[in-house]
């Protein structure tokens, strides 16, 4: 079975909601986080499975940047709650923060995923590819870090 089926992807998170393991974190909502090059991105969804508890045992974190393509950052903010009903039943998904420059447009996702196999299975993903087709060509870039600190 492919761990990044998006039809069992689906079906794993309608059972994830089912069972009350979506939490998502009011609290992180409006966060500014600075990333390593200065850039400045403020939170606007958080969402984690199961508690905080689980995100001790995440070996592997897998962030992209991209800038969308033929939609604004309003746009693309409602538009992303449709992709995350199939990759947070993905194999191995813990957590996400979903980010934004406004100033730039940039869009930043910060995934926490249980292995780093996980995290470079979605790397290959439909997900990623869908990221890909709708952005602006070349704004794409992403990394997958162990969460000993090693980058991929």
């Amino acid at each position: 079975m492919m761990k990044t089926n998006p039809i069992i992807g689906f079906l794993r998170t309608i059972m994830l909601f089912l069972t009350g393991k979506v939490n998502f974190i009011k609290s992180s909502v409006g966060k500014e986080i600075t990333m390593d090059d200065g850039m400045k991105f403020k939170v606007f969804r958080h969402v984690i499975i199961g508690s905080d508890k689980n995100l001790s045992n995440t070996r592997a974190v897998f962030r992209i940047r991209f800038i969308p393509k033929n939609m604004t950052v309003e746009e693309n903010m409602r538009f992303s709650k449709i992709p995350m009903l199939i990759f947070m039943g993905f194999h191995g998904f813990r957590s996400k923060y979903w980010m934004v420059n406004e100033e730039t447009e940039t869009c930043l996702g910060v995934y926490e995923w249980d292995t780093l196999q996980d995290a470079e299975r979605y790397s290959k993903s439909i997900a990623l590819r869908f990221i890909t087709r709708r952005s602006v060509e070349g704004s794409v870039s992403y990394e997958i870090e162990c969460k000993n600190g090693n980058s991929v």
